[in-house]
């Protein structure tokens, strides 16, 4: 499946399940503007994630990216003697990423490890204590992550 065949798909199931969550009377959700829009732009990174095992794919190069800009932004921050603490947070992210990226896309094999359930639920850890455990986000991500493996086929892999 292609990129924007992952991103569609994973809005589907995503769409799908809250609806169900709706109809079921449960209250996992909650909706405004910023919940809205962090919803989407999490559907839209862990439906591409599982490709960071690709050395040419759209989320490798986002977050080389975005990991650059992280390295730049600190940089400013150090040199501009703002706030020392916030600008190594950012370098130290930034390497990090950028380690991560680098091992991820020349060390496992494209549909591996990365592609697994296991992985998935490692990937969405970050998002209960960024969020701090509203698990709407939780939720959303994990269907986004496995939406990916469904749309390349893998019902239940857990290697």
């Amino acid at each position: 499946m292609k990129k924007l065949g992952h991103i569609i798909f994973a809005f589907v199931l995503c769409f799908a399940f809250i609806l169900v969550v709706g109809a079921l009377g449960w209250e996992l959700f909650s909706f405004s503007a910023k919940s809205i829009i962090v919803m989407v732009a999490i559907i839209f990174l862990y439906s591409l994630l599982p490709d960071i095992d690709h050395k040419n794919s759209t989320i490798t190069w986002l977050f080389i990216g975005f990991s650059i800009i992280g390295l730049i932004w600190g940089l400013l921050v150090l040199l501009m003697k703002q706030d020392y603490t916030r600008g190594l947070m950012l370098i130290v992210l930034g390497v990090t990423f950028l380690i991560a990226i680098y091992v991820c896309a020349n060390y496992f094999k494209h549909r591996g490890f990365i592609h697994s359930l296991i992985v998935g639920l490692l990937a969405v850890l970050p998002l209960v204590f960024i969020f701090f455990f509203q698990v709407q986000y939780v939720i959303v991500g994990f269907i986004s992550w496995y939406s990916h493996l469904l749309g390349d086929g893998f019902l239940f892999k857990i290697k």
